[in-house]
């Protein structure tokens, strides 16, 4: 189903298009327990303590450039753990998903409830232009800003976003940003929030400038910033350049296939149509949802650089045709596809 362009019609996640799941198989996947994200969670922090503690000895050489950035490419990936707490899926016991996402928001620059509501748009609306509201996390527009999407592997409108979101909220100021997408019983503990992490962050910045040293900084508040790119490679590839304005998410996002190493690091994000057509299923059993519907579901693109062969291609097409995009390749769609203007074909790395 296709959504018209200026259309005010209310979506709601039941309006979307769902593969067919056994009950049984629902049910087992969307279980969620205390051992499986505690488990990825101590490896995760286990490998930002390690870099962090190489980056630290490697102090005064020329060892620490490097040292600094695979702490800081580990350190940036908190933002996948932060994206699967929004859901409070990663955990069965609520005050464990409270707690752990403190620190993760600590890490991310963000703050719990505008993340959650602001996520749950997205989910919402996703990838959806043509309405009113629109999709508020897109991430590259058409025809794609390229001062923008450079900027973002350093975090830069990330932090101006989220980062000015706080100020205000601690003030007490509603930005509008949150009144677009927060209920307003919602907003007290959302300032709430915002003054404790604007407090930690001042903190930091008091202990480094006590310290006389920017050390402070670079290991807790800046790793977001200038570890970005490798996450930022892979979040850029969950919608950009497909199909807009689908109540499908088969036709606007992507899974691709990664190694246990990035897949480790990402949370399982990479199978994405599966997270977006059933968003309560925790990170842990994507990859046995993929398996169930595996036959109604595009089929998973082959590893990054291939994904943003694609990606680039798209660009360099809508230099001259900024509504050009890819329409994948969809079981049951083949008449469809077939119909589309050539323009929108999907590029041949998605073949693979």
């Amino acid at each position: 189903m296709s959504v018209q362009q200026g259309s005010t019609k209310t979506i709601t996640m039941d309006d979307w298009y769902k593969c067919r799941l056994d009950r049984k198989v629902l049910k087992e996947v969307t279980r969620r327990n205390d051992k499986d994200a505690l488990l990825h969670l101590s490896g995760f922090i286990a490998l930002v303590v390690a870099s962090g503690v190489l980056a630290w000895l490697s102090r005064g050489t020329l060892w620490c450039v490097p040292a600094l950035l695979l702490y800081g490419t580990i350190y940036a990936f908190a933002e996948a753990i932060e994206h699967e707490l929004r859901h409070r899926t990663p955990f069965r016991s609520e005050w464990l998903n409270e707690s752990v996402h403190w620190l993760i928001c600590f890490m991310t620059w963000r703050e719990q409830v505008y993340s959650r509501w602001s996520h749950a748009q997205h989910h919402t609306y996703t990838h959806l232009t043509a309405t009113v509201p629109a999709d508020v996390e897109l991430a590259v527009t058409r025809p794609p800003n390229y001062l923008k999407l450079a900027t973002d592997f350093l975090r830069v409108s990330h932090g101006i976003h989220h980062l000015g979101n706080i100020v205000l909220h601690s003030f007490g100021i509603v930005s509008k940003n949150a009144k677009a997408v927060v209920p307003p019983i919602e907003y007290r503990a959302m300032c709430r929030n915002s003054r404790v992490i604007l407090a930690l962050y001042i903190g930091a910045i008091a202990w480094a400038i006590a310290a006389h040293s920017w050390l402070p900084v670079v290991f807790l508040l800046l790793p977001r910033a200038y570890g970005a790119w490798l996450h930022e490679l892979l979040a850029i590839t969950q919608h950009t350049g497909l199909r807009e304005n689908e109540l499908d998410h088969r036709f606007s996002t992507r899974t691709l296939k990664l190694n246990r190493f990035l897949q480790f690091l990402y949370w399982n994000m990479n199978y994405h149509v599966e997270h977006h057509m059933f968003p309560n299923v925790p990170f842990h059993a994507l990859p046995k949802l993929r398996k169930a519907i595996e036959a109604d579901l595009p089929p998973a693109y082959d590893g990054l650089f291939s994904t943003w062969g694609e990606i680039i291609h798209v660009f360099r097409m809508q230099r001259h045709d900024p509504d050009y995009m890819v329409t994948p390749h969809v079981p049951g769609k083949a008449a469809q596809a077939e119909a589309e203007p050539a323009g929108d074909q999907p590029f041949v790395a998605q073949a693979r």
